[in-house]
């Protein structure tokens, strides 16, 4: 009887409702989660993911669905939108769940403002659509380190998460802005890169470093570089990248999660 009821609950229940689950900031495009801080500086790029579930599958096994999001500054006025999207995912793997990411860039002169945003997905196979809002925030403009992420190519030009296997190597790339300029408008930027462990131990004797005085446009407001990160031995280690503006006498420090696999 009980086998008889469950089966009769599974044939007349309704689907499983269309949900946006696990909303979160990222550094770079599938990168390690940004801890929930203050904002974003001018210059930098909001990365965002989140998931699909309950996509309704054709007999192909192919979601179909669109995508929209809506950014709004705290006067109600249009910061950024992306028309709905249609695209295709095939489940390959089983599952319920569909990734997504996308990213918003704001611009280097930006005033401070608060901001609100909703992303609305439509499943084209069933006919129905689900929204998320939040909120966030653009601080004034001053220095920091904006635009962290990895790639697989020196050139950035292919984003991949911060995961790798052992014998590849992963791309670094950051930038700096809100730095001063001296009355010959030279900056004077010094970087310091240092590895940890698991343990929190650091992998390098030395740290590595650097320094930016020359060579840069006088028009230039952002100071791109990027760093190459041999991947020789598996494990869970933390890059921390710590800018100093010498004429400002500022400091900023971000820390990034990097996993290497072993080449099975």
């Amino acid at each position: 009887m009980l086998n008889l009821l469950l089966v009769s609950l599974t044939l007349t229940g309704q689907a499983p409702a269309l949900e946006i689950l696990e909303p979160r900031p990222t550094y770079g495009h599938l990168g390690a989660v940004r801890p929930k801080g203050a904002g974003i500086l001018p210059g930098d790029i909001a990365f965002f993911t989140f998931g699909i579930k309950n996509l309704k599958l054709d007999e192909n096994g192919l979601a179909k669905y669109s995508v929209g999001i809506e950014v709004r500054d705290g006067d109600g006025k249009l910061f950024f939108e992306q028309k709905p999207f249609n695209t295709i995912a095939q489940n390959v793997f089983g599952g319920d769940l569909i990734p997504n990411s996308t990213s918003v860039s704001v611009p280097l002169k930006h005033p401070p403002s608060d901001l609100k945003w909703k992303i609305t997905v439509k499943d084209r196979n069933a006919d129905k659509s689900v929204e998320l809002k939040g909120e966030g925030k653009v601080l004034p403009a001053d220095f920091g380190i904006v635009r962290v992420g990895t790639f697989a190519d020196a050139d950035s030009m292919v984003p991949v998460a911060p995961t790798g296997v052992v014998g590849g190597t992963l791309y670094l790339n950051f930038a700096a802005v809100g730095f001063g300029r001296d009355k010959n408008k030279k900056p004077d930027l010094k970087f310091d890169i240092k590895v940890v462990d698991e343990a929190g131990k650091p992998t390098l004797a030395k740290t590595i470093s650097g320094e930016i005085k020359d060579g840069v446009p006088d028009d230039a407001d952002l100071i791109p570089l990027h760093f190459g990160l041999t991947l020789n031995r598996p494990g869970r280690y933390t890059v921390e990248i710590t800018s100093r503006c010498g004429l400002g006498n500022k400091t900023s420090t971000v820390s990034l999660p990097i996993r290497i696999l072993p080449m099975d």
